[in-house]
C-alpha cells in the first residue's frame, strides 16, 4: 500500500507488504536537486497531518530517533538537530562584541531558542507563522526546546516574520533565520524585501544569520542570496557544517551578514574567553560548537568563496 502526500513539495510513505515495512521518501527539492531521493525507514509514527499553512510528519526513524518533516522536507532528526541548532545560534552570537536582544525568525521547533537562552541575553524573541508547529513540536518533540518556550525573557509571536519585522526597525543585535526551504511559507523569507527588512531591524553592529541549503545548491540558491545580502551588508561569510539527516547529507550552508563586525578577524583566545564569560558551565553542554569548530566552519572550499567586493 502507498499513502502519498502531494503539496509544494510531495513525499510518499510507503508500505512494503513482503516485509511490511512503511518507507519515508524525501523527494527531491526543489525538484532540480540532481534527481536524487532520500528514503528513511519508519520504525513508529508519530504524527501525520497538516495545518493552516503546510503539512507535518514525525515519525521515528532506526539510527536517526525521532525526525520532523514539513511539506515533505526534513527539519532535522534527533541525531543531528544539535549540529544544526548550535552552529546556528553560537556562530553569530559569540562573534557580536555583546549581544543583548535576539530574534528568532522561524524556529518553531524552539532549538535556537534551546541554545540562546544560555547566553546572557537581556531579551529574546521568537516570530513563527505556524503556531501549529510549535504546539505539535513542544509535545512530540520536547527534546529539542527543553523548556525554552517558558523562559521569562522570551516574547513569541504567531504572524508574518516580514510585517514583525518591520516594527522593530534598529532593535536586535542578533537575526536568526530559521526558515524553511524557498517553498510554501518560508519561499518569502529569501526575497529582497525581506532582507531590506532584516538590516533595517538590526542596530549598527548587528549580525543576521540566514539557513541557506547545501552547497551543492550554490548557483540554485546561495549565489543569488549573496548578490541580495551584498548590496546591504558590509560583510558575508558563508558557515559550513554537516548535516546527515539532509539529502545533501552533509555540507550544508548558513549565510551570516554583519554590518559592522567582521567575522574573519575573530581570534581563537577571544572566542575562548567569550565562551567562558557568556556561557560558564553551560559550555560543558555543547556537543558540537566549540572555538575551534566557530573557525573552521568559516573557512570555505575554493569553488564556493564568495568574491571579495
Amino acid at each position: 500500500t502507498e499513502a502519498s502526500f502531494s503539496g509544494t513539495a510531495d513525499y510518499k510513505v510507503k508500505a512494503i507488504s513482503a516485509k511490511k515495512e512503511k518507507w519515508f521518501v524525501e523527494a527531491a527539492f526543489p525538484g532540480i536537486r540532481r534527481c536524487k531521493k532520500d528514503t528513511f525507514r519508519v520504525e513508529k509514527e508519530i504524527f501525520a497531518g497538516r495545518t493552516k499553512y503546510q503539512k507535518i510528519y514525525i515519525f521515528e526513524s532506526l539510527g536517526f530517533g525521532k525526525m520532523l518533516a514539513l511539506d515533505g522536507i526534513i527539519q532535522f532528526s534527533q541525531s543531528d538537530e544539535f549540529i544544526y541548532h548550535e552552529i546556528i545560534a553560537h556562530v553569530p552570537l559569540m562573534t557580536h562584541p555583546d549581544p543583548k536582544r535576539l530574534l528568532v525568525v522561524g524556529g518553531g521547533d524552539g532549538g535556537v531558542l534551546r541554545e540562546a537562552r544560555k547566553h546572557p541575553l537581556k531579551e529574546m524573541s521568537l516570530v513563527d507563522i505556524d503556531e501549529e508547529v510549535v504546539g505539535m513540536a513542544r509535545k512530540y518533540l520536547p527534546f529539542v526546546s527543553q523548556g525554552s518556550f517558558t523562559d521569562k525573557r522570551l516574547t513569541l509571536a504567531f504572524q508574518d516574520g516580514r510585517k514583525f519585522i518591520k516594527a522593530h526597525k534598529n532593535h536586535f543585535d542578533i537575526i536568526v533565520v530559521d526558515s524553511t526551504d524557498p517553498v510554501g511559507p518560508g519561499k518569502a523569507l529569501f526575497q529582497g524585501d525581506f532582507y531590506k527588512s532584516v538590516h533595517e531591524a538590526l542596530t549598527e553592529d548587528g549580525i543576521a544569520i540566514f539557513q541557506l541549503g547545501p552547497f551543492l545548491d550554490f548557483d540554485i540558491i546561495i549565489r543569488g542570496t549573496v548578490v541580495k545580502l551584498s548590496k546591504l551588508f558590509t560583510y558575508l561569510n558563508p558557515v559550513r557544517l554537516p548535516m546527515p539527516s539532509y539529502s545533501c547529507g552533509c555540507e550544508y550552508c548558513f549565510l551570516m551578514a554583519s554590518k559592522k563586525v567582521d567575522p574573519a578577524k575573530l581570534a581563537l583566545p577571544v572566542l575562548k574567553r567569550r565562551l567562558q564569560q557568556r556561557l560558564g558551565a553551560k559550555a560543558a553542554d555543547l556537543k558540537y560548537y566549540s572555538p575551534e569548530m566557530h573557525l573552521a566552519s568559516l573557512v570555505t572550499p575554493k569553488i564556493w568563496r564568495l568574491k571579495k567586493r
